[in-house]
Parts: structure tokens; sequence; C-alpha cells
């Protein structure tokens, strides 16, 4: 499997036990499940990234960052290596802000996953949003969702009250009547519709999200054959899922606390490829003016996303 040709892995490779002093005694990998990260999710059941890392007798650590914006920040201060599942918008703000960071690949593409949720009884349409109490993710796709959709009402988030909440508290929080609307993406959707919430709205129309893989930009450029072993575990837990479709969808759904049935409801929703394509940098532009329009990134701040912030190697994953 050749993934790497652009970044001389064999060169780096070839060097074996000699840089072993070099080498890290660990790695540190953010596990990110939700919306519904399929690979992700696999390979920690399977355990791909140990065996990937073993070889350089590397232990690795899994911390659950689900937070884009606490990501990047983790990144800024050298405390994870690799930011496995990132929103795009939260890879270009942290870029735009100084954090030395790199996107290494696609992580998923989704626009159906993601919706703003509400009760049987709580707004109508996306037009009777304004001085609602709306909670989710700040500095994430869903937050691009909520400000699309105002937008599409001539609305802002000066006009409601936006809370920064996680999923599973959003999600809570508006089953409990706390709030209106709740940003919400994946399991926590059926979840919802099970208690008898509706979508108000769902992305497709509004964002074209592309969730990225990132890197810590010093750990790209010392250590890129340990970028490649993460990406040869990744591959792995891809090549399981199409090889043990239903395995994979039963791990998905223990972890996610759904039903395999529900499980596979959501999967057709993603694409999983991770080399990124000439749409995806176009889709990220076209997220980084619409943030910049929302007064969510000044323009003198916006990125040639292709040469300063997307790595060449992921143009070239296969």
């Amino acid at each position: 499997m050749k993934l790497f040709a652009s970044i001389g892995l064999a060169a780096a490779l070839l060097l074996g036990p000699a840089a072993a002093a070099d080498k890290p005694k660990t790695v540190r990998i953010t596990y990110v499940t939700a919306p519904f990260n399929v690979p992700s999710i696999v390979m920690r059941e399977k355990g791909f990234l140990d065996e990937a890392f073993a070889p350089f007798g590397i232990k690795v650590e899994s911390p659950e960052i689900t937070s884009g914006a606490q990501q990047t920040q983790a990144i800024a201060a050298s405390e994870i290596d690799i930011a496995s599942v990132l929103g795009g918008t939260s890879a270009i703000l942290a870029a735009a802000n100084g954090v030395p960071l790199k996107v290494v690949a696609a992580y998923a593409r989704s626009p159906k996953a993601y919706f703003l949720m509400t009760r049987a009884d709580g707004p109508a349409k996306l037009a009777d949003l304004k001085g609602k109490k709306i909670a989710g993710p700040k500095g994430t796709v869903l937050n691009q969702l909520l400000v699309a959709a105002l937008a599409s009402q001539k609305l802002t988030l000066a006009d409601v009250e936006y809370i920064n909440m996680d999923l599973p508290a959003a999600r809570a929080a508006l089953l409990a009547g706390q709030v209106d609307v709740a940003t919400l993406a994946g399991a926590n959707v059926t979840l919802v519709e099970k208690a008898g919430g509706r979508p108000l709205t769902s992305g497709d129309g509004l964002i074209k999200p592309t969730t990225v893989i990132g890197a810590r930009t010093a750990f790209l450029e010392q250590h890129p054959d340990l970028v490649a072993a993460y990406f040869a575990a990744h591959r792995k837990a891809l090549d399981f899922m199409a090889k043990n479709p239903d395995e994979a969808l039963a791990i998905a759904a223990k972890e996610q606390k759904i039903s395999v049935e529900d499980a596979r409801t959501q999967l057709p929703l993603y694409d999983f490829t991770p080399a990124m394509t000439d749409a995806d940098v176009a889709n990220l532009t076209e997220d980084q003016s619409f943030m910049i329009e929302a007064g969510m990134l000044p323009k003198a701040k916006a990125l040639d996303l292709k040469t300063s912030l997307i790595a060449p190697l992921a143009f070239t994953l296969k």
C-alpha cells in the first residue's frame, strides 16, 4: 500500500532503529465518535492503532476531545499530535490564527447528517428562530449550520440566545425543555426523533461540510513515518468496514448506544474517502468565504487553503 510517496516515507523507514531515540514514547491522537465516526470507532475496538505503533515501541493515548476549538487549542499547546476528526471550519479558524496545524486528509463529507432539531412543540419553521434559545457546540460545523440557517432568514447569531454545549448536553437540554432548538448530528438526532422531536432543517443546501484529519505541523515534519502508521490503521478500519459491514455497524451501534437498524440508516449519509479532492478544497474555500461574510473570520486572515493549510500528502492517499 503506497500512502505517502510525497513525504519521503521510504527514506524515513530506512532510518530504522537508529532513529528510535528521536521517536516520542507516546503519540496522542484524539478519539471522536460523534456524529457517526465509524472508522474511528472500529479502529479503537479492533486495536488497529496499537498494532500500527507497536513496531515503533510507541504507546497511543486517545484523549476524547470532541470540540474542534479544544482540539486546535490542544494542538497549539503541543498536547495532541493528530486531531482525528476536525471540522473544516475549526481547522481554517485555527490556522488563520496561527495554530501550527496541517490538514493531512479528509475524514468525512456529510451535509445531510447535520441538523437543527426541536421538540414537537418547538418552532415550526426557521423564521421562528428569532429570540429562541439554541444549544450546540460552538466553533464546529454545527455552528456554521446555525449561522447559515439564520442567514437564510436574514437573521444572525445576535438574534438568538446561543449556548455552547456538547452534543449529549444539547440533546438533553432540548428534551428537558431548557432550550428551544439544538444543533445535533448522528445518533443524537435519532434519539431526539425517538423522543418525539423533529428536524427544522438539515445541512443539505445550506452547508457543504468536510471534516478533516489534522496534524501538528512539527509532528508531521519530524515524524512522517508515524503519520503513515496512523493512516495504515485508518485504512485498515476502512477496509474492515468494507469487508465486514455488519460487524462494523454492530460495533458502531454499541458505541453510539443505538440499534443496528438505526446505525444502518446513518451510514449512507457519510463519505469516508480520505483523499482530498479539488471539490473538497472548493467546499472549504466556500466555508472560509462564508465565515468572513458572517463575521467569524477577519478577511485579512483569509488563507490560500491549498498551499497554507492542506499538506500535499492529503491529495495522494490511496
